[in-house]
């Protein structure tokens, strides 16, 4: 199994290649980044859309659910999802949110200095397989999906254990040369957590949505950094203003109740 990673319009763009010809899509990317994504497959890879057995969604913000249900409809790809990821944005305060991290979106754009495309994208996906803690992903039964919440209470990762191969999507972040936690940490009691679950995982290679593919011997000296940030009682004044819009989500607000 290769991985191959391109740069997105916010994040990283991954297929996993087997060598049978097998293609599986880690996560969706912004929907402007359909056009990367085809050429990555097509030309770099060598492969079709019909190689692609499975497209996975860790979690449901525009750089990572926004291209899925495209890709989904123009090549007939099958989609898996974390099982309550549509929730994230369900009703008004999920239709607020929605608009809001489209927003946060743009905002991110603007501090990384590129230009204006689209992000928009539909609040719900249509997923072919609603992914519960601990499931094998269908026809890829070697990646298995973990639960791991506190960015929303529906992230996951997945993990390739034959090849000690982590996909942390926005558990883990790498910017700046500095490991990081992700913005917002809407849950921080289940994000320490779920960082405890993967701190022992046994892996050698690392792949993260916000940072590439790093060699690793291990998880758990950058986790203990992570869990180090998410104890510190100070924030960015900048997110600290933000903070507050990150918190209309129904999801949110039902598991805070």
């Amino acid at each position: 199994m290769r991985i191959y990673a391109g740069d997105g319009y916010i994040q990283m763009l991954l297929f996993a290649l087997y060598p049978d010809g097998r293609v599986l899509a880690l996560d969706g990317g912004c929907r402007c980044d359909i056009p990367v994504m085809e050429r990555m497959l097509e030309e770099g890879m060598g492969r079709r859309w019909s190689d692609v057995g499975l497209q996975i969604v860790s979690h449901i913000h525009p750089d990572h659910a926004g291209a899925a249900p495209l890709l989904q409809r123009r090549y007939g790809l099958r989609l898996a999802a974390p099982e309550g990821i549509n929730r994230w944005y369900a009703g008004m305060g999920g239709f607020l949110q929605h608009k809001i991290d489209i927003f946060l979106g743009y905002f991110v754009v603007y501090v990384m200095k590129k230009p204006w495309k689209n992000l928009f994208y539909r609040r719900k996906i249509s997923m072919d397989h609603a992914l519960r803690d601990g499931d094998r992903l269908p026809g890829f039964p070697d990646w298995q999906a973990l639960l791991t919440p506190g960015h929303t209470n529906h992230d996951m990762v997945f993990y390739h254990a034959e090849t000690k191969t982590l996909y942390a999507a926005d558990v883990i972040l790498y910017v700046n040369r500095r490991f990081q936690l992700p913005f917002p940490v809407s849950l921080p009691d289940e994000m320490e957590e779920s960082l405890l679950r993967i701190r022992n995982l046994d892996v050698k290679t690392l792949i993260l949505a916000h940072g590439g593919i790093l060699e690793v011997e291990g998880v758990a000296p950058i986790v203990d950094i992570l869990l180090a940030r998410l104890s510190e009682t100070t924030i960015n004044p900048m997110l600290r203003r933000i903070r507050p819009l990150t918190r209309f989500s129904p999801a949110l607000r039902d598991h805070l109740l």
